[in-house]
């Protein structure tokens, strides 16, 4: 028994000791800054700040209250919201606070109207639709600025993407456009709850970054393993009518919510795979889009303009940099008859 004590022992305090290690080295990698959340499957914390961390990077991001990323001006109750919402490229976790698009779109419109960011890293529209029911005041909104990336997109409408490191997410089973059943995220069970306390420490994150890389090893051997005509089919998503089932299910719908709550929504698109020349899935999503008559607009012309100024992202993070969430403020500023 005093030997079993003893191992017990040892193992947490190597945990305590592995724990204050990542926090003082360069190997701190920050703390997660996700949560357990019942309609959604997971959400930021609230009241929250902490570093995220690259080779690149030691940003400070922000939540408030209601666990968006963080306003840096005063929430004017009297005025009307401008809704920005997408994956973690508008989320802009790696951006101080005061560039992300959302802050620096409230300055270019002289702060005419609140400006609010529920930017969510890892969703898309299926998640977007449930964040916009759940998590926005669609009384009081004017705008929403809906950023669709869309091969990453069509990939977050499908549970079977998730595997036993990823948070639980909330997700639409579309049979057509008006027909669909929300699966809600599992329980808050002993799994979760011990996720959320983990997620407390630097050790989470290390793990998972760990699990993450050799996952990336593996797939990038079996890679360089496959033919040229093989790699030909990298273009192509599996699944995929399922998938764009899902995608344009979760648009219609929050097309449908514009229109019940007499907001304008524009849709800003990008396609990873037309940028290396295969445009199939760019125009299977523009034909729905006009077919529906919703404002879209594709902004790879506009990144590739942007792109021969300065660089998109940081050198160590495919994420945006402080510059493109600054220029994007201006772009939209212009684009969009606020």
């Amino acid at each position: 028994m005093k030997f079993i004590l003893i191992i017990i022992f040892s193992f947490i305090l190597s945990i305590i000791l592995f724990e204050f290690f990542l926090k003082l080295s360069p190997f701190s990698f920050g703390v997660t800054p996700m949560v357990y959340d019942k309609d959604i499957g997971m959400w930021h914390k609230k009241n929250y700040s902490n570093y995220l961390i690259s080779d690149c990077y030691k940003n400070k991001y922000f939540f408030d209250s209601s666990g968006r990323v963080k306003n840096n001006y005063k929430y004017d109750d009297t005025k009307k919201d401008i809704i920005i919402i997408g994956d973690s490229k508008i989320e802009g976790l790696q951006v101080e606070n005061q560039s992300v698009v959302h802050n620096a779109l409230y300055r270019e419109i002289q702060g005419q109207y609140n400006v609010l960011n529920y930017g969510l890293a890892g969703t898309g529209p299926a998640q977007h639709l449930e964040i916009l029911k759940n998590k926005v005041d669609l009384t009081n909104t004017k705008t929403l600025l809906h950023f669709v990336f869309l091969e990453n997109d069509l990939n977050d409408s499908d549970p079977n993407n998730l595997d036993g490191v990823n948070r639980p997410k909330v997700y639409l089973d579309f049979k057509d456009n008006m027909t669909f059943d929300v699966i809600k995220p599992k329980k808050y069970d002993f799994k979760e709850k011990l996720r959320d306390f983990i997620g407390n420490f630097e050790i989470y994150v290390y793990l998972k970054k760990t699990f993450y890389y050799y996952k990336t090893i593996f797939f990038d051997t079996r890679q360089a393993e496959t033919s040229n005509k093989d790699r030909k089919m990298h273009y192509t998503i599996s699944n995929e009518k399922f998938k764009f089932k899902q995608l344009q299910g979760a648009i219609y719908q929050i097309n449908k919510l514009a229109l019940d709550y007499d907001f304008s929504y524009h849709i800003f698109f990008f396609s990873s795979f037309e940028k290396k020349g295969f445009n199939d899935y760019k125009n299977k999503l523009i034909s729905f889009l006009s077919d529906i008559n919703i404002n879209n607009i594709n902004i790879l012309p506009y990144l590739n303009d942007l792109e021969k100024k300065h660089a998109l992202d940081f050198s160590c993070d495919p994420h945006w940099n402080k510059k493109t969430h600054q220029d994007l403020a201006k772009y939209l500023n212009k684009l969009i008859d606020f």
